[in-house]
């Protein structure tokens, strides 16, 4: 998943497509990551990633990321649309936890419940509380430090006992849902190097 660019410390994913597209490339990726058995091709259907994204977000917020044209985005900037994006893909990495740790085979009825249960739980509203009130998007620049933030935004110890969850394994599954990795600008300084903060 080649999209994700850093610039000056910035996050930012291109203008020039949805974010509802650039998460439907992500959903392919956690459906091959994980191990659910899908045998009915639910996640495979157009209105799965859909009806997610409606568990994820709020109302406000959810016409920005299920929405299919572009204009839907030019009122907002860079930082928002790349804060939308990770919240998204943080809610996913979750949404695709519970459904792997129900051990059962996926059924309407369980895509369902879990997509209820999530909407309605304190770890969806603590997850994009703390990606929403993050100031790595002004001062991130690598992929792997998103990784690691995107990690911590959706620990939730007390969760991760109620469902079973992997927590350690998080970022190893946003990181392989991403793709290959995306070599960031790093403003012509030699490998090895980085820029430290003088007071």
């Amino acid at each position: 998943m080649d999209f994700l660019d850093f610039d000056m410390g910035r996050v930012s994913i291109p203008s020039e497509t949805t974010l509802f597209e650039l998460l439907s490339q992500c959903l392919a990726k956690f459906v091959t990551l994980f191990n659910i058995n899908d045998s009915q091709g639910l996640l495979s259907d157009p209105s799965s990633l859909e009806r997610m994204l409606r568990s994820i977000f709020d109302t406000d917020s959810r016409a920005f990321v299920t929405e299919r044209s572009l204009r839907i985005l030019a009122g907002l900037d860079g930082r928002d649309k790349a804060c939308l994006f990770v919240q998204a893909v943080a809610g996913m990495t979750l949404i695709f936890q519970r459904l792997e740790s129900a051990l059962s085979q996926l059924s309407p009825r369980l895509f369902s419940r879990e997509l209820q249960l999530f909407a309605e739980s304190e770890q969806r509203r603590n997850m994009l509380e703390k990606v929403d009130g993050s100031p790595l998007f002004g001062s991130c620049y690598s992929k792997n430090t998103l990784v690691d933030f995107l990690a911590g935004a959706v620990s939730d110890r007390e969760a991760s006992r109620q469902y079973n969850l992997p927590s350690t394994t998080i970022g190893e599954d946003i990181n392989v849902a991403w793709g290959g990795s995306r070599p960031c600008k790093n403003m012509g300084l030699p490998w090895g190097f980085t820029i430290m903060a003088i007071n």
